[in-house]
């Protein structure tokens, strides 16, 4: 069963990705999210401070069992697509929250799981599923 997740996200969806958090949570799970103070609709990121986030980012998905990504209208960016491959490598289970328009973030995609179905369906979702895929 999945204990803790990260929800990876551009932050043109910063306001999905606080609710998909949220809604994680309410399933008692740990929950890992963006740096939410550093949305590029925002503020400037700069070079320096993009590394850094990308490292602490990458440390949270690898303590993390899950990563869900949000993808409204199927997109998730290019960091997020490193963050998806990242994931699957460590053997994590990767949800989203549309199909991604990727095929190649399509092909690690374990569930499709719509931010309004968080609750019913991810306590449902775990390794086996890959299992069973293989």
């Amino acid at each position: 069963m999945i204990s803790s997740v990260t929800v990876c996200s551009s932050s043109k969806f910063y306001d999905r990705a606080q609710h998909a958090a949220d809604a994680l949570r309410a399933l008692g799970l740990t929950v890992h999210t963006p740096r939410f103070d550093y949305n590029e609709e925002h503020v400037v990121v700069g070079e320096p401070d993009k590394i850094r986030l990308t490292h602490e980012f990458l440390a949270k998905v690898a303590r993390s069992d899950a990563v869900y990504v949000i993808a409204s209208g199927g997109y998730a960016g290019v960091s997020v697509c490193i963050e998806v491959g990242y994931a699957y490598a460590l053997d994590k289970v990767v949800l989203c929250s549309e199909e991604p328009t990727e095929f190649a973030v399509r092909a690690l995609v374990d569930a499709v799981v719509p931010v309004a179905e968080i609750s019913e369906k991810v306590q449902l979702i775990g390794r086996a599923q890959r299992d069973a895929a293989s």
